[in-house]
């Protein structure tokens, strides 16, 4: 459950406590001013401004050098970046040490912006040949240092994007060395023990879009070295890589968060809050990338037809299954930590229907009708696990996916407009039939919790 959701969800509960009399008048004006204490989002909004704001400075300040390119004599531009490099550091310590760490961070992230405008004056200058993975390669690494060294979490998202520029540039064709792989896994890990040491949104977003980067990478890699496949059908093989990939951060995600207590608390042990947040995110881009694979397993299903050489090439894939394995196996964790779970029976609903749809793609081409139902399925599933594990992302892309499958389903199987209104008449009922069932269940358990505890 995101932040809004928490503290909505305890402010009904506060105010149900207090009318029965279970808790006081000053416990309850204690909680309150504790909730009052953490920043909301409104409150981040100055700092986000600020962020924006120190980006344009560093963009004003490599303008202005292009601008009076020929009029700054070389080593004036050389001694001026690294005397504004210098101050800006300094800046950052100075503020570090009086307490004001965001305004350290914000000069820390002004510091690398100016070190990645002075790799390409230093480059223009001497007129180095023009190595752009390299040049991505360095400032990943400066700004990783600046990063380490200066606690910012601004230079870590510098360092994720730069990480995912360098993979992009070597990565066509996907033919890394050992060495880069070296590299590329090591970028990943300081960044992923950045980013759970001093946590932040963009920082774990960007690191979570560098992990997908990586794994979608050495994925590609393999496929390209290992399969004998045309590249119409290489697709038909990389869906299912997203799927796994999706259900694995999910799954594992919502084990890790403490979604449900048990496993979580024996495998990190006191687990710290950033560390819970890191999880979040995980499952929360999971299901993102989970819920985009599936409803584009439908499109693809519905236009194209996987050769019968994909089938038979699918079953040596064993990064998929490996990937596949270790998401089977964060729910056989859960399950034996948690037994009887009810939303941990609707997560693994949906992870495992949502895993299997592109395979229905590959061993059963041409069955559409088969296809759309698991789909939907899936997507239902989805938004189900949502609503039993109070997981609003969940139950948010659950429901949009459905809704872009629906129409997507509409466009390619109803022409005329009376067509139309029996598919969504059908469709509508399915919906809410689902809805009073899943409600009446929910009421049936709430009333077993209750009498359960009094």
């Amino acid at each position: 459950m995101n932040r809004a959701g928490y503290l909505k969800q305890l402010e009904t509960d506060l105010a149900r406590w207090a009318a029965n009399g279970w808790i006081g008048t000053e416990g309850l004006a204690k909680i309150r001013a504790e909730i009052g204490e953490a920043p909301s989002g409104w409150s981040r909004l100055p700092a986000l401004f600020a962020g924006i704001g120190t980006i344009c400075l560093a963009l004003a300040v490599a303008a202005f050098v292009a601008a009076n390119w020929e009029v700054i004599p070389r080593a004036v531009k050389l001694v001026g970046i690294a005397a504004l490099l210098l101050a800006a550091h300094g800046f950052a310590a100075a503020m570090a040490a009086r307490g004001l760490r965001a305004v350290a961070d914000l000069a820390t992230m002004f510091a690398t912006l100016v070190f990645v405008c002075g790799l390409a004056l230093v480059g223009q200058i001497y007129h180095l040949p023009s190595d752009w993975p390299g040049g991505a390669l360095l400032v990943a690494c400066g700004a990783l240092a600046a990063a380490w060294l200066c606690g910012s979490r601004a230079s870590l998202v510098a360092a994720a994007v730069a990480s995912l520029a360098w993979l992009w540039w070597i990565g066509d064709p996907p033919r890394p060395t050992w060495a880069q792989v070296a590299i590329a896994l090591a970028l990943l890990l300081a960044c992923l023990l950045h980013v759970a040491r001093m946590t932040s949104f963009a920082g774990r977003w960007s690191v979570l879009l560098l992990f997908a980067g990586i794994y979608g990478w050495l994925f590609a890699a393999w496929l390209d070295t290992n399969y004998l496949l045309s590249s119409s059908d290489m697709e038909f093989s990389i869906l299912p890589m997203g799927t796994a990939f999706g259900a694995l951060l999910a799954v594992w995600g919502y084990v890790l968060s403490g979604a449900e207590h048990g496993a979580a608390e024996h495998l990190v042990a006191g687990r710290r809050a950033d560390l819970m947040a890191l999880a979040q995110s995980a499952s929360g881009f999971g299901i993102l990338v989970l819920v985009g694979t599936v409803v584009l397993t439908l499109v693809i299903g519905f236009t194209e037809t996987a050769s019968d050489e994909v089938a038979i090439e699918i079953p040596h894939v064993w990064p998929l299954h490996l990937t596949l394995a270790v998401m089977l196996a964060g729910l056989v964790w859960q399950g034996v930590a948690s037994p009887g779970s009810r939303p941990l029976r609707a997560v693994a609903a949906a992870a495992v229907l949502a895993a299997a749809s592109p395979f229905v793609l590959v061993f059963l081409p041409g069955d559409t009708v088969l296809l759309a139902a698991l789909t939907l399925a899936a997507l239902v599933a989805v938004s189900a696990a949502g609503s039993a594990a109070s997981l609003s992302a969940w139950s948010f892309a659950g429901n949009f996916g459905l809704a872009v499958a629906l129409l997507f389903l509409l466009y390619e199987t109803v022409g005329s407009l009376l067509g139309q209104s029996v598919f969504f008449f059908v469709a509508g009922l399915l919906l809410v039939a689902v809805a009073i069932i899943s409600a009446r269940r929910l009421r049936k358990r709430a009333a077993a919790t209750g009498e359960g505890g009094r």
